[in-house]
């Protein structure tokens, strides 16, 4: 339980105002003793869906909830992809548009929050300016000039030393590199994030950001045992749905798909609907159920057989390497 408000940050492009309203009540149901100072940095968001939005606080007397337009029309020569649009970006403006605050807690809109945030929040950052959660599988050090090897993180949930960034005009520095390495970021501004942040972010438990990637991991690759690796898996903090598939898409087969409909169902979008239905949709549904129902179903037993195939299939290609050598 936190006496001071939150200070919690959203960047939403209009069209994801539902699942926004998602994040929001996941948020409130698992925080009833917290109180939120709620900024949406907003871009193309109209009145009826920021009504909606208000209405899930109203009421709420420990939470607030405004919005502020950003203006990216300077920016738009910025990298988009896919569903990464502008909005992206709103986070590195943070610093400038609350700029009489020096702490706060960024979240993207495609999460589920399903525990109590008041440990996240005083997460001690070791006088660095960003705390954040590790981001697997990241190969591409050299397109951003980052040392091999070097940690890179998953900006989806950042804690933030405002005064420490401004100090260190790192807004700027952010842009410059935007603009000069265009071709190479893939991940966009996370990308940037991490290599003009390099050396200076803390990283945050697993927990904190449970990644749709982590889903592909073993436990080693995220420092962790066996035991807490399935735990995470189970019964993470704040359920990130990363990868262009989403839940609310019909082919998607997330196992934590299920929560954020659940949350669905208590916001004003609740008559959503999948778009992406279609007859191949749902044949290409019908052959992955076996091996989802398999992962679901019997988490305890899938884990440890996928564990076993994969190091059945690593030794094989061990084997196969050395016997080829002359």
């Amino acid at each position: 339980m936190t006496t001071a408000p939150i200070k919690l940050v959203f960047g939403v492009d209009g069209s994801y105002s539902q699942h926004l309203a998602v994040t929001l009540v996941s948020l409130l149901e698992n925080n009833p003793g917290n109180a939120f100072d709620i900024v949406a940095i907003t871009l193309n968001m109209g009145a009826e869906d920021q009504a909606k939005l208000r209405g899930i606080v109203e009421g709420n007397a420990r939470v607030s909830l405004r919005f502020q337009p950003f203006n990216i029309d300077r920016y738009s020569h910025f990298r988009t992809d896919n569903h990464i649009s502008h909005a992206s970006y709103l986070r590195i403006f943070i610093p400038e548009i609350l700029e009489d605050v020096e702490r706060v807690l960024y979240l993207d809109c495609d999460m589920v929050v399903q525990t109590d945030l008041a440990s996240l929040w005083a997460s001690d950052l070791c006088g660095r300016t960003i705390g954040a959660v590790h981001n697997p599988f990241f190969v591409r050090h050299g397109d951003l000039q980052m040392a091999p090897g070097a940690d890179y993180f998953n900006a989806g949930v950042l804690l933030l030393d405002l005064g420490r960034w401004r100090r260190l005009n790192a807004t700027e520095h952010l842009i410059r590199f935007i603009e000069a390495h265009h071709a190479h970021l893939y991940a966009h501004d996370q990308d940037a994030l991490n290599a003009v942040f390099e050396g200076d972010i803390t990283e945050l438990p697993a927990h904190w950001n449970f990644q749709t990637s982590m889903l592909w991991c073993e436990p080693e690759g995220l420092s962790m045992s066996y035991r807490a690796f399935r735990s995470l898996l189970l019964n993470p903090g704040i359920i990130h749905y990363t990868t262009p598939s989403k839940p609310w898409h019909f082919q998607n087969t997330h196992p934590h798909k299920d929560i954020y409909y659940q949350y669905l169902a208590k916001t004003p979008y609740h008559g959503f609907r999948p778009r992406d239905v279609s007859l191949g949709g749902v044949l290409r549904r019908a052959v992955q159920w076996p091996l989802v129902a398999f992962r679901d179903r019997l988490p305890a037993a899938y884990y440890p057989t996928r564990r076993a195939f994969r190091q059945l299939k690593g030794g094989r290609l061990a084997l196969t390497a050395q016997e080829s050598r002359p």
